[in-house]
């Protein structure tokens, strides 16, 4: 079989769809890396640090290290004092389940009545194009990469993007900006989509998976990647 993973030959990587309809995204603030939960543009919703499992920087010429011990946290956003050309975020938010009074952040076997549940995965990718060494792959489970050279991409251009799963091109991955569905990777992976706003893009992907677990019947992989727009 073809290490393109196919979503026409595999039903298990079906349906993709948003695990709690938050986006988790990082972007820069001055010389610092924030981390933060809910809808980026607005208000930021409380992050629980502790879920946080992972932050992974990338410099030109070095391999990507976990500098999570050195970040700081409040309430609502991690904090990296550090300048990566990639960094990277694993927020493993647990499990969540829909009951007939609404949705709980908690697992199957630990609820009544639950209608469907889900295990959430969610990974936050912030990258400056004109780094060197900025636009390959971190490792993360679910990962976007960019296949267009963004450094000279304006609001209003097209650019491709490909969506990673466990480092293989994933065909059927739903491919979003702001929460509005804009397409489907193909069979290498990729989609094209246009730049929207004219100083930081963010493009996000979700992937949804059967589970044979009495906590979940499904995993529910969103990564998304945010970078600075040319002028």
């Amino acid at each position: 079989m073809s290490r393109i993973l196919a979503a026409s030959s595999a039903a298990v990587l079906l349906l993709p769809a948003l695990a709690s309809g938050h986006d988790f995204w990082g972007e820069p603030a001055g010389g610092a890396l924030l981390f933060r939960y809910g809808h980026r543009g607005g208000e930021a919703l409380p992050l629980d640090a502790a879920k946080v499992e992972r932050i992974r920087c990338a410099r030109a010429g070095e391999p990507a290290i976990d500098l999570r011990p050195r970040a700081t946290a409040t309430d609502r956003e991690v904090r990296l004092e550090s300048r990566c050309a990639a960094v990277s975020a694993f927020l493993h938010a647990g499990f969540y389940s829909l009951t007939p009074d609404g949705e709980v952040n908690r697992p199957r076997d630990e609820v009544k009545d639950a209608v469907r549940s889900w295990e959430s995965r969610q990974f936050a990718k912030w990258i400056d194009p004109a780094a060197p060494g900025s636009t390959g792959p971190l490792g993360d489970e679910l990962e976007i990469v960019p296949v267009t050279d963004l450094r000279a991409a304006r609001a209003g251009d097209k650019a491709t993007f490909r969506v990673l799963l466990d480092g293989e091109p994933f065909a059927g991955a739903t491919v979003a900006v702001g929460h509005r569905a804009l397409g489907e990777t193909d069979g290498k992976g990729e989609v094209r989509i246009r730049i929207r706003t004219p100083d930081v893009e963010s493009v996000s992907a979700s992937v949804r998976r059967p589970l044979r677990s009495p906590k979940a019947d499904a995993l529910v992989l969103e990564a998304s990647l945010t970078f600075p727009v040319a002028r």
